[in-house]
């Protein structure tokens, strides 16, 4: 499987050179939605240059959107196949000028995959065999692919290449974590790491230079699964929920976490500082979070934290988060009663939310998310909600389009909290191919102000960022 690599765009080498892209057969199979459509693996990498554009790309956007998902490289075993452990594929669009100068996708180079694809082994610290496949953003200048449960990042270069593993310059201490939060205030990341087997969970902090400290060993015995992590101005939001590491449920399963039922949902808030003394715990709702919206101190002294809420997650479907439909909800975490009280916000069913990052951790109006009907495994519009009046727009791409996770790039200059775009890889089941859309947050359900064809599709994944070429 031969990359069609390239390190500079035909117009900064001086050539004419048509864009190129190997369009992969597809393998999926009927019993198991995760292999199935647009779930379905790609099996090569693709680089194209100059693509199709209708409308206009804002001359100020340029840098890279980025973007990863699972694309499984050779045979599974399609009855334990679980969509959160294939091969990871990391998709970037680059814009400048005011065009789509080229797109690229890569596989990260995980020991196993490195194997599939005849790659020789990257180095760095630790063996990395498990593959690396749920978001890619910037931390200390650089940009990283990432994966929940232990694993070390992956470095990656201008174009995508995997480069090594990190441990950020040797100051991490045992793995990392998928979803990190910046905050915008002091540039530091916030991270709530675990690993199969160890029985607590780590918070850590990494400073704008890239240097990671952990603060806090936070008991857990039960091990569970904590995908996000919420944080304010004074605290660290904490999520225990009853998802956990039960690999005698279902032997020899790819994905060993289980929903329990013996173990009680609590939400915890802990200082900043990593005290374990100031640890406290507040008894959630019956539900699983994989996301976190956003976490803010109100001027009453409560803690709120924005959630999208999936009433059960990997208990019947063993596969992926496929059990009900997930809401926007307000847990309201008051301190001086020790209770959290709990209101929904919005019931379209959506995953993936993202908000104006300068709002991390601070009082917020919107926040965007796709659609996702858990019950059918579907994705389709995408959505804008504002937390404050209620009210929720939605962007219709039309029939056969399906959205993946937007991001909320703000314009330059801009002092409003939606004064900006939102960009999102966007699948169109009549292509079989994917866009990227841009849209105008102010005009949300309004036409898009671009959108760009790419060559092949992008599969249904997880997580990206837009990293300006200009920090």
């Amino acid at each position: 499987m031969n990359a069609l690599t390239a390190s500079l765009t035909p117009h900064e080498l001086g050539i004419s050179e048509p864009s190129s892209a190997r369009l992969a057969p597809s393998h999926g199979a009927d019993d198991n939605a995760y292999l199935s459509g647009n779930f379905a693996p790609m099996t090569s990498e693709t680089t194209a240059f100059d693509l199709k554009v209708r409308g206009r790309i804002p001359d100020e956007l340029q840098g890279r959107l980025l973007r990863i998902g699972p694309s499984p490289i050779g045979p599974v075993d399609r009855g334990l196949y679980h969509w959160f452990t294939g091969t990871g594929l990391v998709h970037g669009l680059r814009l400048r000028g005011g065009r789509a100068e080229w797109y690229r996708s890569r596989f990260t180079v995980s020991a196993d995959a490195a194997v599939a694809l005849g790659k020789p082994p990257i180095p760095g610290p630790g063996a990395g065999q498990t593959s690396v496949n749920t978001n890619v953003t910037m931390i200390g200048g650089r940009i990283v692919a990432i994966v929940e449960a232990g694993e070390l990042p992956i470095e990656l270069d201008y174009n995508l290449e995997s480069i090594a593993r990190s441990d950020f310059g040797g100051t991490l201490e045992g793995g990392f974590t998928a979803h990190p939060k910046r905050d915008p205030l002091t540039g530091e990341v916030v991270a709530m790491t675990y690993v199969p087997g160890r029985p607590t969970l780590r918070y850590v902090a990494v400073d704008a230079a890239g240097r990671a400290e952990t603060r806090a060993d936070i008991p857990a015995p039960h091990m569970p699964m904590v995908h996000d992590v919420g944080f304010t101005r004074n605290f660290v939001v904490v999520l225990d929920l009853p998802v956990t590491l039960q690999p005698e449920r279902v032997p020899g399963h790819t994905f060993p976490y289980f929903w329990n039922d013996r173990q009680t949902p609590r939400v915890g808030l802990i200082p900043r500082n990593g005290d374990l003394a100031g640890l406290t715990w507040f008894e959630a709702p019956s539900c699983y979070v994989f996301h976190i919206v956003n976490a803010y101190e109100a001027a009453g002294g409560e803690v709120i934290v924005d959630v999208i809420r999936h009433p059960r997650t990997h208990d019947h479907d063993k596969r992926g988060p496929n059990e009900g439909t997930p809401v926007l909800a307000r847990w309201t975490l008051d301190l001086a009663s020790g209770r959290l009280t709990e209101r929904l916000l919005d019931d379209h069913g959506g995953e993936f939310p993202r908000i104006d990052d300068r709002r991390g951790g601070q009082d917020y109006r919107y926040a965007y998310a796709a659609h996702w009907w858990g019950d059918k495994v579907s994705s389709g519009p995408l959505y804008k909600h504002d937390v404050r009046s209620g009210r929720t727009e939605t962007h219709d791409f039309g029939p056969g389009f399906s959205s993946l996770e937007p991001v909320f790039v703000p314009r330059g200059g801009a002092t409003g909290e939606d004064d900006g775009y939102v960009m999102a890889y966007v699948y169109d089941a009549k292509r079989n191919a994917s866009d990227v859309v841009i849209l105008s947050a102010q005009d949300f359900a309004g036409e898009p102000l671009a959108v760009i064809e790419l060559p092949v599709r992008v599969p249904f994944g997880f997580h990206g960022d837009w990293v300006p070429d200009r920090l």
